[in-house]
């Protein structure tokens, strides 16, 4: 058995590469391309628009400028000291501690029978002197203060207060220990609270003091105290820090809302002012602003992910369009551009409305729809980097722009004119006057800033009108767009092409506008567009200019295609459609009306010379193909329905008697030939939209093939009129005579 081959991995690669440049380039691929670098650029002007005034600025230094924040901001500095201070102030959580009066009395009796051993000590030291010279002090020397010091083992004492020990006598003694036993023991069935020791070692002080000496009161029951007390109510850490915590939680922050004064003109800065600084990314130096930029960037992909879901619910043809896509980020950032230069005059004076008015006019509703939707949101937060107060501007911003897009939208949808823009800017004008004052009666109390802000806006309306009159041309000159100011312009008898159509083949042109007036009719009826269509129909069989006389209808005399061969005449004829394609582009005729130019044939067969070709092959087989014309297949409305009005008009015009009935059934006997010739298979209209079709076409052509009145002879008794009468028939026939037109 023959064993199989192993595919080669570089062959793998070979074979993947191809296609992977494939699928980059695309038309999908290129329309991600647009709006990818459209967002990059959006996205590059906004974040210039809303980067802050950065400043050179330490502790101590003067400030010559006021400086506000750009965004809500929080004295850090302010709000630490102000919270710890309030943790300070939290009254610590006890708990009782167990066997502390036990052990505190242990501790006390073992100090006070040293105390006894001491001062039995010193009472036997001094008891010879006392009997000899009681009136002298006894002095102690170096050694035996030292074994005294030796007998307390449980307290330190000086030696000015071990003396006061050994000096002492039997019944002071007695009443200090019971002094002192009474009171620890009573002050030790309250509570003594850590952190209070010393207020209880006071107050027990004071009430041994009035029955001890005073010299044995400072110099051995406080430091006794002191050595013994231990509070019974301890501080419970875990509670205590959580109630801390809790009292740093209840202090609300310092902040410094937008547009409030951070540092003024002409003041020191100081610590928490240059934090604050800092954090806003105000400061020259490497610290920025991340939040605020994320959430720009992250703005700017709503605004275009808004536009994208707008387009691909109303137009989604649209966004498979790398040319139209192109216009679209351009005017968006045209538009964003020239609200950023309009700002520098006032907040209100940038033309927010300039993207839908253009996009409107040049694509029509939905990239209007879309653009102001996204212009909306953009516009609307570039103040967010400024020095304002954010909320009403913003909301003023959003509903001016938003509203006015969607009145400007509906003003010029039917209308792109430059009278109807221009007209659009002040009702939207006026729109934003009204919008503005709604807003400012509702959350200003000086009606005269309102009224001043919304004269700004209403200035930015009318602005953007301006800028739209004057951009569109530009834009559908420099990408050939069929607007209706243009395709108005392209129908213009003067125009080069249809002036050499009028005098180089006359029956090409009057059959041009005669399936003008046909297809204009028909897009009326379905929706499609009707200036396109009827542009289309003038310039879509130029090609015939090339020669002129090898079609029917600009033939006076003999007919050159009787002595050709049927192959030569079909080439001839087929080629008509590809020498208007290069004629259309060379002119810089729209895309549109070039596709149609392509289409409007599609690849039906010229039966005549198929027909012929079979005649003179004596039975051998033809191939239908090489009489089919080239072109593709209408795949708009309008390339449809000239293709139909073409074949129509033509097929009528032969037509012996052309009654209503009989145009109405030819009619649809022919688009019933093109539909099962597979022609209309690509086009995006209905069986309903050819029934409405046909009944467009029916009523156009039974106005072009009316009755016309049959004049009588008539004879005249004066000889001398009928001659001048006869003469003014022959000069004006009656065919041809306004009476006969009507």
């Amino acid at each position: 058995m023959t064993p199989k081959k192993r595919s080669s991995p570089n062959k793998k690669k070979h074979w993947s590469r191809p296609h992977f440049v494939s699928a980059m380039r695309s038309i999908p691929a290129r329309c991600f391309y647009v709006i990818a670098m459209g967002t990059l650029v959006i996205l590059v002007l906004f974040l210039a628009a809303i980067l802050p005034q950065r400043y050179d600025l330490r502790v101590g230094n003067i400030s010559h400028t006021t400086i506000t924040a750009s965004k809500d901001v929080v004295d850090e500095i302010s709000t630490s000291l102000q919270r710890e201070e309030a943790a300070r102030h939290v009254e610590p959580s006890y708990v009782f501690k167990e066997n502390v009066v036990p052990e505190v009395l242990q501790n006390l009796r073992s100090i006070l029978i040293q105390a006894g051993a001491v001062q039995q000590y010193g009472y036997r030291l001094t008891e010879q002197q006392r009997i000899t010279n009681p009136d002298t002090l006894y002095s102690f020397s170096d050694t035996e203060l030292l074994y005294a010091h030796s007998l307390l083992t449980h307290i330190n004492l000086a030696d000015h207060q071990l003396i006061t020990l050994l000096r002492a006598t039997d019944q002071q003694m007695a009443g200090l220990n019971e002094n002192i036993t009474s009171v620890v023991t009573n002050t030790l069935n309250t509570t003594i609270r850590e952190g209070y020791v010393n207020e209880s070692i006071q107050y027990m002080q004071q009430i041994i003091g009035y029955q001890t000496d005073i010299a044995l009161l400072q110099n051995l029951v406080i430091p006794t105290l002191r050595k013994v007390i231990q509070p019974n109510m301890v501080i419970d850490q875990e509670a205590t820090a959580k109630l801390q915590e809790d009292a740093r939680a209840a202090v609300e922050p310092v902040i410094y809302k937008q547009g409030q004064n951070i540092v003024r003109a002409r003041e020191r800065v100081t610590a928490n002012q240059l934090e604050m600084l800092r954090s806003l990314g105000l400061l020259d130096d490497d610290n920025v602003d991340m939040a605020m930029y994320l959430g720009g960037v992250m703005l700017v992909l709503a605004a275009i992910l808004s536009l994208v879901t707008i387009i691909s619910l109303f137009s989604p043809a649209l966004l498979r369009s790398p040319k139209e896509l192109s216009i679209v980020m351009l005017i968006l950032c045209v538009s964003l551009a020239a609200y950023m230069l309009g700002q520098l005059a006032h907040i209100y004076m940038g033309p927010a409305l300039l993207g839908a008015m253009m996009l409107t006019s040049l694509l029509g509703v939905p990239a209007g729809v879309a653009a102001g939707v996204s212009l909306s949101i953009l516009v609307s937060a570039l103040i967010a980097g400024g020095d304002s107060t954010y909320g009403t501007e913003m909301a003023n911003l959003l509903f001016t722009t938003l509203i006015s897009s969607f009145i400007a939208v509906k003003m010029i949808q039917h209308k792109p004119y430059r009278q109807q823009v221009l007209l659009c800017g002040l009702v939207t004008a006026f729109s934003n006057l009204a919008i503005i004052h709604v807003i400012g009666f509702m959350t200003s109390t000086s009606i005269q800033d309102v009224f001043i802000s919304a004269l700004w806006s209403a200035g930015g309306a009318v602005i953007a009108s301006i800028l739209c009159v004057g951009l569109d041309p530009i834009i559908e000159s420099a990408f050939h767009l069929p607007t209706p100011s243009k395709l108005l312009e392209l129908s213009n008898p003067n125009h080069p092409l249809l002036r050499r159509l009028l005098l180089e083949a006359s029956g090409t042109y009057h059959h041009s506008i005669i399936v003008a007036n046909l297809s204009e009719a028909a897009a009326e009826v379905i929706g499609a567009n009707p200036l396109l269509a009827r542009a289309s129909a003038y310039f879509h069989d130029i090609g015939k200019l090339k020669r002129p006389l090898y079609f029917k209808e600009n033939q006076l005399g003999e007919n050159p295609h009787e002595y050709a061969n049927p192959y030569v005449s079909a080439a001839i004829v087929t080629a008509h459609t590809r020498d208007g394609l290069i004629m259309a582009q060379q002119n810089h005729l729209p895309t549109e009306i070039q596709n149609v130019i392509v289409e409007h044939h599609g690849d039906t067969p010229v039966m005549f010379f198929y027909h012929k070709a079979l005649q003179q092959a004596s039975g051998q087989p033809v191939d239908i193909a090489e009489f089919r014309y080239d072109g593709k297949r209408p795949h708009t409305k309008e390339s449809a329905i000239v293709m139909l009005a073409d074949t129509i008009e033509a097929a009528v015009r032969s037509m012996p008697d052309p009654t209503p009935q009989g145009i109405e059934e030819f009619i649809e006997r022919l688009v019933q030939g093109k539909l099962e010739d597979g022609q209309l298979s690509d086009a995006p209209i209905t069986l309903s939209d050819i029934d409405k079709i046909c009944n467009a076409f029916s009523k156009v052509l039974n106005g072009v093939f009316h009755d016309r009145i049959e004049y009588p002879t008539i004879s005249l008794e004066s000889p001398v009129s009928q001659p001048s009468i006869r003469m003014a028939e022959a000069q004006n026939p009656p065919e041809s005579s306004a009476e006969a037109e009507a």
